[in-house]
C-alpha cells in the first residue's frame, strides 16, 4: 500500500496528491492494483478534487481527528461548471473501483441563487459516486451542502454519517445506498420557509435501492411548511431501466413536523413506481417520530400514500433485520 499524509498548509494538497498517484500509475512505477493511503491532517482543504484511477483509495482524517476538523470544501455548482462531474466537490468516476472515505467533512459552501427552487443551475454536489462497478464506504463523514447534495449510483455504504441539504439531497441512480446509524438533516432554505425533500430516487428496476436503517431524520424545525423524505419524480415505469421509486425506512426516527404522508407527488399528479412491496418501491418497518422534547413513539402509518407499504414481521426477519440480510448478494457483501 502506498501511504500519503496531506496537510492543508499546502494549496490544492489532495488534488496534488492525487495527482501525484495518477502519475505514478502512468509511468508503471506502481501497478493499478496497488492499494493507496491518503492521511489528512487536520485543517481546511479548500479545493475541488476529482479521482478516476482503479487504484484502490482509502482517505481519512488523522487518527483522533472529528470530522469536524478535517474539512474539505468548495463552492461550485452547474452553473459554474458544466456537467454533474465537474461541479461536485470530491468527484469520482467510472473508473475507481473501492474507495473508502473515513472521518472528514465534505462541503459544497454554494448558496443558491435562484429562487423559483430546484433548478438544475443550483445543482451542487459535495460528493458524486459516478461509479456502476465498483463501491463506496463512507464512515463517520459529514457530507454537507443545499441542493444535490449527494449523488450515488451502483453501491455505496453510509454509516454514522451526517448527511444534510435543503432539495433532493440524497439522489441518484442507485443499485443499493445503504444508510446505518446516519442523521439525515433537512437545512433551513436560503430562501425561507419551503418544503424540503430529501430523497429523489432513481433506483435502477428491481434494485433496493435507498435503504436507511437506525436512521435519524432531524433538521431545522419548520413552523409553516414541512419535510419530506422521498419526493418522486414520476418518470419509473414497468418499462423504465431506472427512475424506481425504491426507499426503505427500516427501524428509522423521523421528527414529527415531517409530512406524514413522507413522499410528495405533487397531490398525487405524479406517478409512484412501482407500488411498494416486500423489496421495491416505498416500504418501512419499525418508524418512530420524535417531538421537539425528544419524547420518542411508534409512528402513526395512517396517513401514508397510498402506493407505500408496511413490511410485515416476515419481511423484516427475511431481508431487514441485520446490516448481513440487506447487503448480501450485492458487492457491498462483507462491508
Amino acid at each position: 500500500m502506498i501511504e500519503i499524509n496531506v496537510s492543508s498548509k499546502s494549496p490544492a494538497a489532495l488534488t496534488a496528491a492525487l495527482k501525484k498517484i495518477k502519475e505514478m500509475s502512468s509511468s508503471g512505477s506502481i501497478s493499478k492494483e496497488s492499494a493507496v493511503h491518503i492521511i489528512l491532517e487536520p485543517g481546511m482543504y479548500r479545493e475541488s478534487v476529482r479521482y478516476n484511477l482503479p487504484n484502490p483509495l482509502v482517505v481519512e482524517s488523522f487518527p483522533g481527528t472529528k470530522a469536524d476538523d478535517c474539512v474539505l470544501k468548495a463552492d461550485n455548482c452547474e452553473s459554474y461548471n458544466k456537467g454533474i462531474n465537474n461541479r461536485g466537490v470530491f468527484v469520482f468516476g467510472p473508473n475507481a473501483t473501492k474507495v473508502t472515505l473515513k472521518n472528514f467533512t465534505i462541503e459544497n459552501t454554494h448558496i443558491k441563487t435562484i429562487e423559483e427552487g430546484n433548478t438544475l443551475a443550483d445543482s451542487a454536489e459535495a460528493l458524486v459516486w459516478g461509479n456502476t462497478s465498483g463501491t463506496l464506504t463512507c464512515s463517520g463523514m459529514k457530507i454537507i451542502g443545499r441542493q444535490n447534495t449527494l449523488y450515488v449510483k451502483g453501491n455505496s455504504c453510509f454509516t454514522e454519517c451526517l448527511i444534510s441539504g435543503d432539495k433532493d439531497f440524497v439522489y441518484g441512480e442507485s443499485e443499493l445506498a445503504y444508510f446505518e446509524d446516519c442523521e439525515i438533516f433537512v437545512r433551513e432554505d436560503t430562501f425561507g420557509e419551503r418544503d424540503a425533500c430529501i430523497v429523489n430516487s432513481q433506483s435502477l428496476a428491481e434494485k433496493p435501492g435507498f435503504v436507511f436503517k437506525n436512521c435519524r431524520f432531524t433538521g431545522d424545525r419548520k413552523n409553516k411548511t414541512t419535510a419530506y423524505i422521498i419526493r418522486t419524480s414520476g418518470k419509473g415505469s414497468a418499462t423504465s431501466a431506472k427512475d424506481w421509486d425504491n426507499v426503505a425506512l427500516i427501524d428509522c426516527v423521523i421528527d414529527d413536523w415531517y409530512s406524514p404522508e413522507i413522499v410528495w407527488d405533487d397531490d398525487m399528479n405524479l406517478t409512484i413506481f412501482p407500488r411498494g412491496n416486500a423489496k421495491n418501491g416505498i416500504r418501512e418497518y419499525g418508524t418512530r417520530t420524535a417531538d421537539k422534547n425528544g419524547k420518542i413513539e411508534a409512528a402513526d402509518t395512517a396517513r401514508r400514500s397510498i402506493m407505500s407499504y408496511t413490511l410485515t414481521e416476515e419481511d423484516y426477519f427475511k431481508g431487514y433485520a441485520s446490516r448481513f440480510l440487506i447487503l448480501q448478494d450485492t458487492p457491498l457483501a462483507g462491508n
